[in-house]
């Protein structure tokens, strides 16, 4: 085997020929890692997270989409819409027991076993909340 002349370069194991490496401002991977694709949670997470434009009160206001549903489902309740209500008042209640629960937390400490007593709790009421019993499926018009 001869050795080029014109170079004091040997072609191997990470050792290109010149004519097939890189140029400068060149990527290795110009298409670059393929985007990842979102699960159904994070598509509905980014869908309430984005802005939209209403009018309230003959102004234009640019809010998140979980505030206008929540705007809308108040509204509904104030208009007299019975599963609006409902669903209204139950989570006015839960609002105000998880509320009244962090005043207390302030006030003293809590053992473990309190907080986990706590937890069960209101893991029980959720999950009572959440059954087709009562009515939560059905409370969004």
């Amino acid at each position: 085997m001869t050795k080029r002349k014109s170079e004091n370069y040997s072609v191997g194991y990470g050792k290109p020929p010149k004519a097939r490496r890189f140029k400068p401002g060149q990527s290795g991977n110009p298409r670059g890692r393929p985007k990842k694709c979102l699960s159904l949670i994070e598509l509905f997470a980014r869908e309430l997270r984005r802005k939209r434009t209403i009018v309230e009160d003959g102004q234009r206001l640019r809010i998140q989409t979980d505030e206008v549903l929540v705007k809308r489902v108040v509204d509904l309740a104030v208009k007299g819409n019975e599963k609006a209500l409902r669903m209204t008042m139950k989570l006015t209640e839960q609002i105000r027991e998880i509320e009244s629960e962090k005043i207390e937390n302030d006030r003293d400490p809590v053992s473990i076993e309190e907080a986990r007593a706590r937890f069960a709790r209101l893991r029980a009421t959720i999950l009572a909340d959440s059954t087709p019993a009562t009515g939560i499926e059905d409370s969004f018009p």
